[in-house]
């Protein structure tokens, strides 16, 4: 379906919104995906925008965003963050496919396939084929979010004549100029320009109309262009280009509705989008409120039955139930907790237990009074009922579980009265009570530290889209840092903590200010957080090169100042940060950028870049080709890079090897007893890193821990090639001291290469 998600659905009746982004496909109740891996979108939602909002500067917080058109409550657009409730969990890893839509990396065919998994075309369908198929390019524009612009550019570009195209999201960062240039030469590429981000621009003097028109190139490659944006910023950038553009014209909610039913296996979903109870709540609603609905009434028909047995026929009992109950899902629960709250005597302990309950999303709750306690204290209560209870002090599990209206389960836990409200209760706290968040922010997140691995796990799914939106409304990222200094320490948590921060990176609202803020976290953070961050800048490289290495740079540099950090700590900061290097080296368009950066870092006058330098080169010094062999060294006659020779000097000049550096010097000297065509290339990189310098400075370390490594890795048993290794061990260290300026009948004749 050309997917008519909408955004910018009302906050008042859904904060979260339907229609974000890690949401399961088919709406099945409880679906979710590997948090470590890609998460599903949205079936045929358009995925978030690569906007980025004007940051205050390098700083953690920034005026508020202009709302713009959406409401008073939550910016238009498209979001990177999602609530757990809404996704089932599958919001911490969707950075990963948002990664690769920023990077213009080739979009895997999987991924295409979920998000038209449930494909309703746009009325208009027909003539945007014909017209992209006559002009090779084609521009979608929409009033706003969630009109469904991706999903059809992505349906255009898979149902072209001929062999599938490979589809590709152009990168590019907000304002930038546009040059069909830059498209020429990809053989039967589908490009997706994406401009649909409130920040996005194109600059007047680009002339971006034409270029459109010249389309030249395209038709020779066989490939196509389809532009997706607003319609305002095609209003002022479109300029003789009008022929070429369209604006996507949705299917109708009935039609949604059903479609979104039968995907999620409903058993006559014409009969319910017919009904005319559902009609008159579909009435004037967006799509995203139609997805909503759908979804909420397939969880709502699937608890009905598995509580009572009974049908959900349309006219029956359960079809009235099921109806209104979906109706106080979608608009959060509101009345009904009001209507809580404000009953007579409802006691701070009742709320609190509430929302603690909501927390756990019904899980059973071990010592339940010190948890209600600890949640008053974080709040800043200070009454007789923050007091500890004992004994038979207090309300008991079935008491408390009537008190809010649930019913307490044999195993334990809570069954809520109906989908969603376990959410809908924290977003009732969240609103009633703002100068509470932050507070129960972070008491949710030490919560996370507490509890069991598995339950911790969990709840650290649903707490980070809660401070993702804060974030949001709050333009700061301070809770943020907190959280997630205070996860890394925690060996379960330390991936969430990555995946929450790469989500923020991310994010359209926040990624800048998120970005620009790590410069100040960097300056701040113990080892834990600084390994994170790390591993945070790597993750983030191919959507934002520039930054994130210059992040890595200024990370690195950072560990000379870090006087709170031992010499362990500081090495294992280092080491993680060679660690995110090797492991964005498979990247082909990223690696002149990181051999430039590597060759910066080993020259530099910070020891902890130099530190993370020669990590990085030693990783990349491990990576071996298809013969076993070094991917350094190259062949037999290879010439080795001077930046091979700067890698190897500067872990030489560490104050002593590592065990990183003894097994990559040992990897070499493996590869030249097995290859000996490789021997002669080895030895003289070795060699030449020790003495191959402008001056003596730092020569008699390098030619002390050569022979360190040297010694160590004969030292190591093994038997077999005994003699080889001997006989090569003998040569390294007569080429070293024959290649010695300083020693009599120095052979060595060549050319400094310089430090």
């Amino acid at each position: 379906m050309a997917e008519t998600v909408d955004h910018t659905v009302d906050p008042a009746q859904q904060e979260g919104r339907a229609d974000e982004e890690g949401a399961g496909a088919g709406f099945v109740p409880g679906q979710a995906a590997d948090p470590t891996g890609p998460s599903p979108e949205a079936p045929g939602q358009e995925p978030e925008a690569d906007a980025e909002p004007e940051a205050a500067a390098e700083g953690e917080t920034a005026p508020p965003c202009d709302p713009g058109p959406a409401s008073a409550g939550r910016p238009a657009g498209p979001y990177a963050s999602v609530h757990a409730d809404t996704n089932h969990g599958t919001q911490i890893g969707q950075w990963f496919e948002a990664v690769q839509r920023h990077s213009g990396a080739p979009l895997p065919p999987k991924t295409v396939e979920r998000d038209l998994e449930d494909y309703v075309p746009v009325e208009n369908e027909p003539e945007l084929s014909k017209l992209l198929e006559d002009n090779r390019a084609l521009v979608l524009f929409a009033d706003h979010p969630g009109s469904g612009r991706w999903t059809t550019a992505l349906r255009l570009l898979t149902t072209r004549p001929g062999d599938a195209l490979t589809l590709r999201r152009m990168r590019r960062e907000p304002g930038d100029s546009f040059s069909a240039e830059g498209l020429k030469g990809h053989k039967r590429t589908g490009w997706i320009l994406d401009l649909r981000a409130a920040e996005e621009s194109i600059p007047a003097s680009c002339d971006f109309g034409l270029e459109l028109m010249a389309a030249a190139d395209l038709h020779d490659d066989d490939s196509y262009l389809v532009v997706v944006l607003r319609t305002e910023l095609w209003n002022r950038i479109g300029h003789q280009a009008g022929e070429l553009a369209r604006k996507v014209k949705p299917p109708t909610p009935s039609v949604l509705l059903t479609k979104y039913l039968d995907s999620a296996g409903i058993t006559g979903p014409a009969r319910w989008a017919d009904d005319h109870l559902i009609k008159d709540e579909l009435a004037g609603l967006r799509p995203g409120q139609v997805r909503e609905w759908a979804r909420t009434l397939v969880r709502a028909e699937s608890e009905y039955r598995i509580a009572t047995g009974r049908s959900t026929e349309p006219g029956s009992d359960g079809f009235n139930w099921v109806i209104e109950t979906a109706g106080q899902a979608v608009s959060g629960w509101t009345d009904v907790l009001t209507e809580w709250h404000s009953q007579d005597g409802r006691t701070s302990y009742d709320r609190n237990y509430l929302l603690l309950a909501a927390v756990c999303n019904g899980e059973p709750i071990d010592n339940v009074h010190e948890r209600v306690l600890s949640l008053a204290r974080a709040l800043g209560e200070r009454s007789e009922a923050s007091t500890r209870l004992a004994g038979q002090q207090g309300p008991g599990l079935i008491q408390l579980a009537h008190q809010i209206d649930a019913e307490l389960q044999a195993d334990g836990t809570l069954s809520f009265p109906g989908p969603g409200f376990a959410e809908a209760v924290v977003r009732y706290f969240l609103r009633d009570r703002p100068e509470l968040i932050v507070s129960f922010m972070r008491w949710t997140a030490q919560l996370c530290v507490d509890l069991p691995a598995s339950k911790a796990e969990r709840l650290a799914e649903r707490l980070a889209p809660w401070l993702l939106h804060h974030a949001q409304a709050a333009r700061s990222t301070r809770t943020l840092q907190v959280v997630a200094a205070n996860w890394s320490a925690d060996r379960t948590l330390a991936k969430h903590a990555h995946a929450l921060l790469v989500t923020a990176a991310l994010d359209p609202e926040i990624g800048q200010l998120t970005r620009n803020a790590t410069g100040n976290w960097i300056e701040k953070g113990d080892s834990h957080l600084l390994k994170t961050l790390a591993h945070v800048f790597q993750s983030v490289t191919p959507a934002h090169p520039e930054q994130m290495l210059r992040r890595l740079g200024d990370l690195a540099g950072s560990l000379d100042e870090h006087a709170q950090l031992n010499a362990a700590q500081k090495e294992s900061v280092a080491q993680a940060v060679g660690a995110a290097v090797d492991g964005l080296w498979g990247d082909d368009a990223l690696r002149p950028r990181l051999r430039k950066t590597l060759t910066t870092w080993f020259a530099g006058i910070h020891k902890g870049q130099r530190q993370a330098a020669a990590s990085a080169f030693m990783l990349l010094a491990l990576q071996r080709d298809d013969t076993g062999s070094p991917v350094l060294v190259g062949g037999s006659g290879a010439i080795v890079a001077d930046w091979v020779i700067r890698g190897w000097r500067t872990t030489l000049e560490s104050e002593e090897p590592t065990a990183l550096s003894r097994r990559a010097c040992a990897a070499w000297l493996d590869a030249a007893v097995a290859r000996p065509h490789t021997a002669e290339v080895i030895t003289s990189t070795l060699v030449r890193a020790v003495h191959e310098t402008a001056g003596d400075h730092l020569r008699g370390l390098r030619f002390l821990n050569l022979v360190r490594l040297a010694e160590h890795w004969i030292s190591q048993n093994d038997t077999h090639a005994d003699e080889d290794r001997k006989r090569l061990h003998t040569a390294l260290m007569r080429s070293v001291r024959d290649a010695d300026p300083h020693s009599t009948g120095s052979h060595s004749e060549r050319e400094p290469t310089g430090e």
